[in-house]
C-alpha cells in the first residue's frame, strides 16, 4: 500500500520524461544522417566514400550508422519531421521503462527508482536528440539488465546479446563499451569462481565475433579506437569542441553540472558504505564510466546508466538500516519527488530550462528553425544560389541534406580529418582570405554567433556583400556573383544588442509560467551581428584573437612550459589591454612558478584595477601579500576574495587570519 502511493510521483517523472524527450530537431548531424539514409534506401548500397563534400570528395567514409541513418530516414519519409521528433521521443520513453522495469525485477523499491529515475534522466537529457547515441543508450542498458539477471538469477537470456550487438555494431561505434562491459562481467566471474563460466563465454564470444558481421568487416570493427583521439586534450576537435570538452573545463557550471557532481559523490558515498556487497564489476564499470564522464562531458549520460542499477542495489540495501533515521523525512522526501518533476517540466514546457543549462534545445516537435540554417538554405534553394560555397562546421549537416551543391565541412569529423579543421580554426585568426583563395568559394554561410571572427573579416573585404541574415546565419555572396541579389542594408537589421538577462529572483521565477521569446531573442542575435559589422570592431576583433591566444597560453602552461605561457598571455595584453584573465594568469606563473612577487603582485594590482569584483585574483594577491611577510594586507584580500564568492578564501583565512 506504501508503494502504491509512489506510483502518483513515478507518473510525474514519466511525464517530465516525456516533455523533456518531445523537442524540435535541432542537432547539427540531422541533416547529413538524412541525406546518407536516403542515399542508402535509394541505391541499395552502403556509401564506403564521402559523397557530401567538395573538400574531401571520394575521403573513406566508414559509415558505422547506416542503419541509423535508414531507419531515421524511413521515419521521415512516412511521417515528416514531427514523426522524427516523436519517434525519438518513444525511444527516449522505452528506455526509461527499461531501466523501471530491471528496478520492478529486482525488487528496488519504488521510492528508490523514482528519485534515480528523475536525477538519471536530468543528465541524460543534454543528450536526447536524433543521433545514433540514442540506440547505444538503449543497447547498452539492456546488455547490463541481461547479464544482471543472469548473475542474479541464472536464467539465461544471454542469446539475446548477439541479436544486440548485431544491430549496434551497425548503428553507432559505441558498440565497443558494450564489449567492455562483457569483458567487466567476465572478469567479475572469474574473479569470484577462479574459471569462466563457458555459457557467458560462449555468447560473449558470439557477441564479439558478430560486430564483425557489418560492411566494411575488420576496418569497422577497428573504426572505434581512430575516434579515441577525440578524447586527447592536444586533438583539436577536443579543443574547439564543446561536447569533447573535459568536465573541469567547463568555463562555467550550470545545474545539470551540479546534478552530476551530486551523482558522482552520492555513487562515491553509497559504495564506500556498501563496499562489502559490491561486486568487482560494479567497481570497475563505475570507475571506467566516471573517468570517460570526467574527460568528456558527452559521456556524462552514459556513466547516469552504468550507475542507475548500482545506485539502486546500493540504496535498496542501504534502507534497512536508514529507515528508522530517516522516517520523520519521509513525506517530505515525497512532497519533494511531486514537486521537483512539476517545476522542471514548467520550465521545459517555457525552454526557460535548456536556457538556462547553455542549450539549444527546444521544447516542440518538426526542425528548429532557430537554430538549423533552413531559412537561409531555403534562401539558397529558392534563388538557385548553387554555386561553391563556404560553410561553417554546425551547418553543415542541414546544408548537405537541402542545398543541391556540395558543401565544404560537416560534423563527421572522421571524414573532414584535422587538417581541413586546422584550416577553419586558422581561418578565426585572420586567415580567412587564405581559406577564400585555398578553396575558391562564391558564397559563405555561416553561424555569426559562433564564427564572429569571420564577420570582422568579410566586413573588410570589398570583394564580398552581405545577401541574407536570419537570427543564427549570414550568407556573403562575392562581388560578381549572382548580381540580381541586392546587398542587405544594415541599417535595415535591428540595432538592439544582445544582453545577458538580469538573473533575479522574479526574472528565474517567469521562467515557471512565461515562455522564452525567441522572437526577441532573435532581433537580438541580429543586432549583435549589426553590432559586429560596424565600423568600431577593430577593439572587439582583437579581443576575439587575444582569447584564442590566451587559450594557447594556459595549455601551455598545463603542460609545463612557463616561458612560452608568459609570452602568450604578453601576446594577449598586447592585442588586448583589459584582459584582466591574462594579468591573473600571468602572475600565478610569476608567483607560484617563478617565484618573481613583486612582477606578479604587479599583474595582481592591474587586474583588480580592471576587474575589481575579480575574486581569484584577490585571492592570488593575497597569496602573494602572504609570502611578502605582510599578513594584514593578506588577509585583507582574502575577505574580499571571501565575500566575493572563493571558498578557498575562507579555508585561508581561518587557518591564518583568525588567531588570537
Amino acid at each position: 500500500m506504501k508503494n502504491r502511493r509512489w506510483i502518483i510521483p513515478l507518473l510525474l517523472i514519466s511525464g517530465l520524461i516525456f516533455i523533456m524527450a518531445l523537442r524540435q530537431l535541432s542537432d547539427p548531424d540531422f541533416g547529413f544522417h538524412l541525406k546518407y539514409g536516403k542515399w542508402i534506401v535509394e541505391n541499395h548500397q552502403i556509401p564506403s566514400k564521402d559523397l557530401s563534400t567538395y573538400t574531401v570528395p571520394g575521403h573513406e567514409y566508414v559509415d558505422l550508422h547506416w542503419l541509423f541513418q535508414v531507419i531515421t530516414y524511413g521515419v521521415y519519409k512516412l511521417t515528416g519531421y514531427n514523426g522524427v521528433s516523436l519517434f525519438f521521443c518513444f525511444i527516449t520513453l522505452l528506455l526509461s521503462l527499461l531501466l523501471i522495469i530491471r528496478n520492478r525485477v529486482g525488487h528496488i523499491p519504488l521510492p528508490i527508482t523514482c528519485f534515480l529515475l528523475l536525477f538519471s534522466f536530468l543528465l541524460i537529457d543534454s543528450r536526447l536528440a536524433p543521433r545514433p547515441e540514442m540506440f547505444s543508450f538503449l543497447f547498452l542498458t539492456l546488455v547490463i539488465f541481461i547479464l544482471d539477471i543472469y548473475r542474479d538469477t541464472h536464467r539465461t537470456y544471454l542469446y539475446l546479446l548477439p541479436v544486440i550487438f548485431l544491430f549496434w555494431c551497425n548503428m553507432h561505434s559505441l558498440y565497443i563499451l558494450g564489449l567492455i562491459v562483457l569483458a567487466t562481467y567476465l572478469f567479475s566471474q572469474l574473479w569470484y569462481e577462479r574459471k569462466f563460466d563457458k555459457t557467458l563465454l560462449l555468447w560473449s564470444g558470439t557477441a564479439l565475433l558478430v560486430c564483425f558481421f557489418n560492411p566494411f568487416g575488420i576496418r569497422g570493427f577497428a573504426f572505434p579506437m581512430e575516434l579515441l583521439s577525440r578524447f586527447d586534450p592536444r586533438n583539436v576537435y577536443n579543443q574547439h569542441i564543446q561536447e569533447f570538452m573535459p568536465f573541469f573545463a567547463r568555463p562555467r557550471f550550470v545545474a545539470r553540472d551540479y546534478i552530476f557532481l551530486f551523482s558522482l559523490a552520492l555513487t562515491l558515498v553509497l559504495m564506500i558504505l556498501t563496499w562489502r556487497r559490491r561486486r568487482v564489476h560494479e567497481i570497475i564499470l563505475i570507475v571506467v564510466f566516471a573517468f570517460l564522464a570526467i574527460n568528456s562531458i558527452r559521456n556524462i549520460p552514459l556513466f547516469a546508466l552504468v550507475a542507475f542499477p548500482v545506485l539502486s542495489r546500493s540504496l535498496s540495501e542501504l534502507k534497512p538500516r536508514l529507515s528508522s533515521p530517516l522516517k520523520k523525512t519521509r513525506l517530505i522526501f515525497y512532497i519533494i519527488m511531486i514537486i521537483l518533476p512539476i517545476a522542471v517540466a514548467s520550465r521545459v514546457l517555457t525552454n526557460s530550462w535548456y536556457i538556462d543549462n547553455n542549450s539549444f534545445n527546444k521544447t516542440g516537435m518538426g526542425v528548429d528553425d532557430l537554430h538549423q540554417p533552413a531559412e537561409a538554405a531555403a534562401f539558397l534553394v529558392r534563388n538557385h544560389l548553387d554555386g561553391r560555397i563556404l560553410n561553417s562546421l554546425g551547418f553543415g549537416g542541414w546544408l548537405s541534406w537541402t542545398i543541391p551543391q556540395p558543401i565544404f565541412i560537416d560534423g563527421r569529423l572522421e571524414v573532414m580529418q584535422d587538417s581541413l579543421y586546422r584550416e577553419i580554426t586558422s581561418s578565426w585568426e585572420g586567415n580567412l582570405s587564405k581559406l577564400i583563395d585555398q578553396h575558391k568559394p562564391v558564397l559563405i554561410i555561416y553561424n555569426y554567433l559562433k564564427y564572429y571572427p569571420w564577420t570582422f573579416q568579410l566586413k573588410e573585404m570589398p570583394d564580398w556583400r552581405l545577401i541574407y541574415v536570419d537570427g543564427i546565419a549570414v550568407i556573403f555572396a562575392s562581388r560578381n556573383y549572382a548580381p540580381e541579389i541586392p546587398a542587405v542594408n544594415l541599417s535595415t537589421i535591428p540595432s538592439k544588442e544582445m544582453a545577458s538577462p538580469p538573473q533575479n529572483f522574479v526574472s528565474w521565477m517567469k521562467g515557471f509560467y512565461r515562455p522564452t521569446d525567441y522572437q526577441s531573442l532573435d532581433e537580438m542575435h541580429k543586432g549583435l551581428f549589426r553590432f559586429q559589422m560596424s565600423g568600431s570592431l577593430i577593439g572587439k576583433m582583437n579581443a576575439g584573437k587575444a582569447v584564442i591566444i590566451f587559450n594557447r597560453a594556459n595549455e601551455k602552461y598545463k603542460s609545463g612550459n612557463f616561458k612560452g605561457a608568459i609570452i602568450g598571455y604578453d601576446s594577449a595584453i598586447t592585442l588586448y589591454p583589459e584582459y584582466a584573465k591574462a594579468y591573473n594568469n600571468r602572475g600565478i606563473i610569476r608567483a607560484f612558478e617563478l617565484k618573481d612577487y613583486s612582477r606578479a603582485k604587479m599583474d595582481f594590482d592591474k587586474a583588480l584595477e580592471l576587474s575589481p569584483e575579480y575574486a581569484d585574483a584577490w585571492l592570488n594577491r593575497g597569496i602573494v601579500w602572504f609570502y611578502l611577510h605582510n599578513p594584514e594586507a593578506a588577509c585583507s584580500d582574502w575577505n574580499h576574495a571571501r565575500q566575493l564568492g572563493n571558498p578557498r578564501a575562507a579555508r585561508l583565512i581561518e587557518l591564518h587570519c583568525n588567531r588570537e
